[in-house]
């Protein structure tokens, strides 16, 4: 059951209310009818499982294809990341938020921002939603080492294709030009 809706700079934080017995707990994080004024209708979800320092992102993607994504944390614990590209909303503003394994909380993070993770604990796996299917034609990112998020370990497990992007100073100046 969906508790509360907080906004955080246009992120949305969703907590839920999960239901107890004795044999557990049940956390319904999808209804259709619940969320149809919060999220469109859900095109892709994917599953991630990460070692401990592995940093994902930032990506996004341009125009008509930008993907809104609403992030669950099933377990372990992360650093969610995003970089606010509205140009008449927060532009440049970071927005940092740790989730943890099993608590009742998705991120929905509008498609006009980057977004990324930092692993922070061994066999972390999180639920990646979006109404907009991925589009490698149309992705962009910003390199992860370059929005000063301090990150606690000294050698990241990062991708060829992330540690090859712009910095955020660039995409940013990029972004204004439009």
């Amino acid at each position: 059951m969906l508790n509360n809706i907080e906004n955080i700079n246009g992120i949305l934080k969703l907590s839920f209310s999960p239901f107890y017995d004795l044999r557990g707990n049940l956390l319904k994080i999808y209804q259709k009818e619940t969320f149809k004024n919060i999220f469109k209708d859900i095109e892709e979800i994917y599953i991630s499982s990460s070692k401990k320092a592995v940093i994902r992102g930032l990506h996004f993607q341009i125009g008509k294809k930008a993907q809104d994504k609403y992030i669950y944390c099933i377990s372990g614990a992360l650093l969610d990341i995003s970089v606010d590209l509205r140009p008449d909303g927060n532009f440049g503003n970071i927005c940092v938020e740790e989730l943890k394994g099993g608590d009742p909380i998705i991120l929905g993070i509008p498609g006009t921002f980057a977004h990324g993770v930092i692993i922070l604990e061994e066999n972390t796996t999180f639920m990646n939603m979006s109404p907009t299917p991925y589009s490698p034609g149309d992705e962009r990112g910003i390199r992860w080492d370059s929005l000063g998020i301090k990150i606690p370990f000294q050698h990241p497990i990062v991708s060829e294709k992330d540690n090859s992007l712009p910095p955020l100073d660039l995409v940013l100046k990029g972004l204004k030009n439009l």
